[in-house]
């Protein structure tokens, strides 16, 4: 079944001391049903695919974050979709490969692959290459027509034989690595590039062994994509494009241009020539005898999922938004094409960020805002995944993941204003926060994977500069930050941005003074707890919600600094509400709202469903004092609060 859209909005538009409490029985009153409760229909829609492939005309997409999955059909003559496929499992995939005139697709959070024959539509489940929360990350077809592919968290290499459709693990090439990011392959070589720890490893398919083909001095640089002829193989990395012979030898390396950090995308033409695209600027490049020089820019700071050539010089991209480009390289001129005018029936999004603006109510996706107004909705582009929304003086301002790009977003016009990116080696994100007398925006964001440090930005709205604050809590991320008169109050979470061994035990809470920029203090207030989610201040109390160990929370007494457990836990963990009513948060895990206070955490609604893709949260109802817009699964609906 194909999910129709739906486009009408119903409704309303330092160091402390622990005192440790005992645990003891609760009586509450039964919370409502949120299953029961109306809602206004999707918070955002989507057309954001994850992986492309090109076979017979037509362009084989896979959608990203719509449950289930779709495998779409584009006719690349008429640019029409002609077929859509749902896969049984999974929210997306990133694998995707043409063997035997089948198109074979590796999913996730479920690492299942599945075969489509496009000749009677029938789908055929491969085998699965992971457990609980698997990703099969990449697939190739060889040149004798094997399918390789890598996974997660198992970091292996899996062959699949199309004529048996049996699935073989080779191992695990990098022992401890969780990662199997891309694959290659080329003569009787297979190709992969294994994150944290990184390394570039070729497997030898006569011998059966995996070697280690970093160079030397692209050691720490992570690897993947692959792109082949039949004498070299190109990869990218995080800093440069490659290239080598097939065993790993005579490697050449063009540096990528300043403010590139990474590839999305690489293809080879007939000429042996290597095109490829880069973050964040999404340009298209192509590898000369001086280096990476731009073709074009068709679709600026977008992902890229895969680069095709259609003939000698026409070459077709797909971004993760959900567009595709024909690009000629040889005159630098292209046309776009958004799935949706193709015929993709827009699906309910994971929603990333929510406002309430004035009038108007704001919910961030991917690479779109979406406006609800009465009985309407806009889709606004922005260039990445919308993870903080904040309305100021009647404007949107945004933190984009992946780029980190901070924006503000003319509503009226649809004009994004960028003031540039946060860099320091930030990558996602977190909450933001806008102090009217300091007229700063403050973001708390985390690092990349194999990294620890995040930052505290501050954007002064009047003047558009970007003061970051990188390290401001030690070796951890800085998942969250609130402003009570002035003062941001922070919290991290020590395990940064994964993938690496954690320097400290405990996440700390901080408060930073934003007139002076200046740390006041900073405290760990639980031993042993190593990740804040959220933090928010009401009447000189801090509360405090977990992530690790999911649904604890604390409170923190700012004028005697001293710590309380949470009495009970929470279903999971969200992002802190506060009003003049109290304190409140969404949890994710079953979808509940509570209440939290002097006792134990009341619970008001359950049974809303997981419905976000960052963290649950709550903006106000405009003219209600007593309900909060939140998320029933992907629809908004109101919640009522005390």
């Amino acid at each position: 079944m194909i999910i129709s859209r739906r486009t009408a909005l119903a409704g309303a538009l330092a160091t402390g001391a622990v005192t440790a409490l005992p645990t003891t029985a609760h009586a509450e009153d039964s919370p409502i049903d949120g299953s029961t409760l109306p809602t206004s229909g999707p918070a955002v829609v989507t057309a954001a695919v994850v992986a492309m492939a090109v076979h017979d005309g037509h362009a084989y997409l896979i959608s990203r974050g719509i449950v289930p999955p779709r495998l779409t059909e584009i006719d690349l003559t008429t640019r029409k979709v002609t077929r859509t496929v749902e896969l049984p499992t999974g929210e997306g995939g990133w694998g995707i490969t043409v063997a035997g005139g089948k198109v074979y697709a590796g999913l996730y959070p479920v690492a299942d692959v599945y075969c489509f024959d496009p000749v009677d539509g029938s789908v055929t489940h491969v085998g699965t290459l992971a457990g609980a929360g698997g990703f099969v990350w990449d697939m190739t077809t060889a040149p004798d027509g094997q399918v390789f592919a890598v996974s997660y968290p198992n970091g292996a290499v899996w062959q699949i034989d199309p004529a048996t459709n049996t699935p073989t693990q080779l191992g695990a090439p990098v022992p401890g690595a969780q990662y199997g990011r891309y694959v290659g392959a080329a003569g009787n070589y297979v190709y992969v590039g294994i994150y944290t720890p990184s390394q570039l490893v070729g497997y030898d398919r006569s011998t059966k062994t995996f070697r280690d083909l970093t160079p030397e001095a692209s050691r720490g640089q992570n690897f993947g994509p692959f792109a082949a002829t039949d004498g070299r193989i190109f990869v990218g990395s995080s800093q440069a494009m490659l290239s080598m012979t097939l065993d790993g030898s005579d490697v050449q390396t063009a540096p990528l241009p300043a403010g590139e950090t990474g590839v999305d995308a690489i293809t080879v033409a007939a000429d042996g020539t290597a095109y490829l695209t880069t973050r964040t600027s999404g340009t298209v490049w192509k590898w000369g005898p001086d280096g990476l020089v731009a073709v074009a820019t068709p679709a600026p700071q977008d992902e890229h999922r895969k680069l095709v050539f259609l003939d000698a010089t026409t070459l077709l991209g797909a971004t993760g938004s959900g567009v595709l480009w024909w690009l000629d390289v040889s005159t630098g001129s292209f046309e776009l094409l958004d799935l949706i005018d193709a015929g993709f029936v827009p699906a309910p999004d994971l929603p990333q960020s929510i406002v309430l603006g004035d009038p108007h109510l704001y919910v961030g996706g991917h690479w779109v805002i979406t406006e609800h107004a009465a009985s309407t909705t806009r889709r606004i582009r922005v260039a990445g995944e919308a993870k903080t929304l904040t309305w100021v003086r009647g404007e949107l301002y945004s933190a984009l993941y992946p780029s980190t790009e901070v924006v503000r977003v003319n509503p009226r016009t649809k004009e994004v204003h960028s003031f540039g990116t946060i860099d320091h080696e930030q990558i996602r994100p977190w909450q933001a926060a806008y102090d009217e007398k300091s007229k700063l925006l403050a973001i708390a964001s985390a690092p990349g994977t194999g990294k620890l440090t995040g930052a505290l930005t501050l954007l002064d709205v009047r003047t558009g500069e970007l003061d970051v604050h990188y390290g401001i809590l030690p070796d951890q991320s800085v998942m969250t930050v609130s402003i009570v008169d002035g003062i941001a109050y922070l919290g991290g979470d020590v395990v940064g941005g994964g993938g690496i061994t954690p320097t400290r035990t405990s996440a700390a809470i901080a408060a930073f003074d934003l007139r002076r920029r200046k740390l006041l203090w900073t405290v760990e207030p639980l031993a042993g707890e190593r990740s804040i989610q959220s933090v928010a201040v009401h009447n000189g109390i801090l509360y405090g919600v977990l992530k690790r160990t999911s649904g604890g929370w604390f409170r923190y007494d700012l004028r005697t600094r001293t710590v309380v457990r949470g009495e009970n836990k929470l279903s999971g963990y969200g992002q802190i509400h506060t009003d003049r009513t109290g304190v409140y948060c969404e949890t994710n895990f079953g979808g509940n709202l509570y209440q939290l206070g002097a006792g134990p955490a009341k619970l008001l609604v359950d049974k809303l469903g997981d419905g976000w893709y960052t963290v649950p949260q709550l903006t106000p109802v405009r003219g209600a004092r007593h309900s909060v817009w939140g998320l029933a699964d992907r629809d908004l609906v109101q919640l009522p609060l005390p």
